[in-house]
């Protein structure tokens, strides 16, 4: 049995969901692609260009743009965010670049030096409503005369 094999055919295809993590003591230049779960306690040097699900904890850090599903960031972006559903910003977290996502809350201390945009159908078609609010009706001014 030698210490450098072949992968296996039964091994997991590139892309399979999993979970994923940079330790604290780990630099990474380069872009990363997965369809599961990336926790980053170090620091990233590049792209995050697909995700299911990023977690940036209070000590990592990533210089480039993330594209995921959903995130929670407690540590550092320097780039721009774009999630598909749900971004979280905890007290600890700082972004400068802009956030684009269908939900964004961000506790009490977190901190953005960007845009936000809630782009969700759902708040489109809320927004529109809140906006045009009740019809008010006048009477005709032929009704006026009679």
């Amino acid at each position: 049995m030698g210490m450098f094999r072949r992968q296996s055919e039964d091994a997991a295809p590139l892309g399979s969901t999993g979970y994923t993590v940079l330790d604290a003591h780990v630099v990474v230049r380069g872009d990363i692609e997965t369809n599961g779960t990336l926790r980053i306690d170090g620091r990233l040097e590049g792209n995050v260009l697909r995700a299911g699900s990023v977690v940036v904890g209070p000590t990592g850090s990533v210089v480039g743009n993330v594209f995921a599903a959903e995130m929670v960031l407690g540590g550092s972006i320097n780039g721009n965010v774009d999630v598909d559903r749900r971004v979280e910003l905890e007290a600890t977290a700082i972004v400068v670049g802009d956030i684009a996502a269908d939900a964004i809350l961000i506790h009490e201390g977190g901190k953005v030096h960007g845009r936000l945009q809630i782009r969700s159908e759902a708040a489109e078609r809320e927004r529109a409503k809140a906006s045009s609010g009740p019809t008010l009706r006048l009477p005709s001014p032929a009704a006026a005369d009679a």
